[in-house]
């Protein structure tokens, strides 16, 4: 068993250290045979305000925040532009254009999306929660709750996570898309916070409500997340709720490409995990050209 996708990527422009073709050339000679790119496109009215986005300014990736969907949508359509351009140099990979969207509860989000989505045309959508909104005082990212004092810091985490819940429960039919999976179900490890009675939760009502979610490998092996037999339980509990699952290396980099996937597939043979690509594409509704 051999995983023949990446689909959680970051490039050049955004906050990835490589192009395009780069990524592609590190995919294909690393044996995959689809690759999709999935930038950050994240909305808000008052992202600026946050405190990653100065630090994105002096890292030279402020393109991943927009303070308006137009603006988002410039930087998308020139990025897709070149994605879809390289299609019919590497005809024997099939490169697809997605994006990790934040999920936001704000009145506009929903309207403002939909519009992106119609002009845009992705080939997929990984639905991300990276923040709490905060409306015009601005949004706290989960980096915010680790600094917070251990009070507010547990008060933040458990909205961090019924927030999560939400998401899970919410209603696409009003929308032109729906997420094709959930990234970073357990986000608030990578800062080495833990709730895990909240985390049980929110992955539970992703259960119920079908939530096809990734295993995220970036991190693997961290103790943060806990050792890897306990992810690999982890795994089990998702798989066995019935949950589509696939694997993701959410690469920055070439060097990331593919890692720590055979640890992965190793821990998760059984029913609802999927390693081919074009079997995953019909149970969670990937587009493939």
């Amino acid at each position: 068993m051999k995983t023949n996708y990446t689909l959680h990527t970051h490039t050049a422009g955004f906050d990835g250290r490589n192009t395009p073709e780069e990524m592609i050339e590190a995919a294909r000679t690393g044996g995959f045979k689809t690759i999709g790119f999935s930038n950050h496109f994240i909305v808000h009215p008052a992202i600026k305000k946050s405190r990653l986005y100065e630090y994105s300014v002096r890292g030279g990736y402020s393109n991943i925040y927009s303070a308006n969907v137009d603006e988002a949508i410039a930087k998308f359509s020139e990025h897709y532009s070149v994605v879809r351009d390289l299609r019919e140099k590497y005809s024997d990979m099939n490169i697809l254009c997605g994006m990790e969207m934040d999920w936001f509860q704000y009145p506009e989000w929903a309207d403002a999306v939909n519009y992106a989505v119609t002009r845009l045309n992705p080939d997929y959508i990984i639905g991300a929660m990276h923040f709490i909104d905060r409306g015009a005082d601005g949004v706290l990212n989960v980096h915010d709750i680790k600094n917070a004092d251990a009070r507010e810091s547990g008060r933040l985490l458990r909205e961090y996570y019924q927030n999560l819940m939400r998401l899970a429960e919410f209603d696409w039919r009003p929308m032109v898309f729906r997420f094709n999976w959930i990234a970073h179900f357990d986000l608030p490890r990578k800062m080495g916070l833990r709730y895990d009675d909240m985390e049980a939760v929110a992955l539970k009502a992703l259960a119920l409500n079908h939530v096809p979610i990734e295993i995220n490998t970036a991190l693997m092996g961290n103790r943060r997340y806990g050792p890897i037999g306990a992810r690999a339980r982890k795994i089990r509990q998702i798989t066995a709720a019935g949950m589509p699952v696939l694997v993701v290396d959410d690469a920055h980099d070439v060097s990331r490409i593919g890692t720590s996937f055979t640890i992965v597939e190793k821990l998760a043979k059984f029913q609802n995990f999927y390693t081919d690509f074009n079997v995953l594409k019909q149970k969670i509704g990937i587009r493939s050209r």
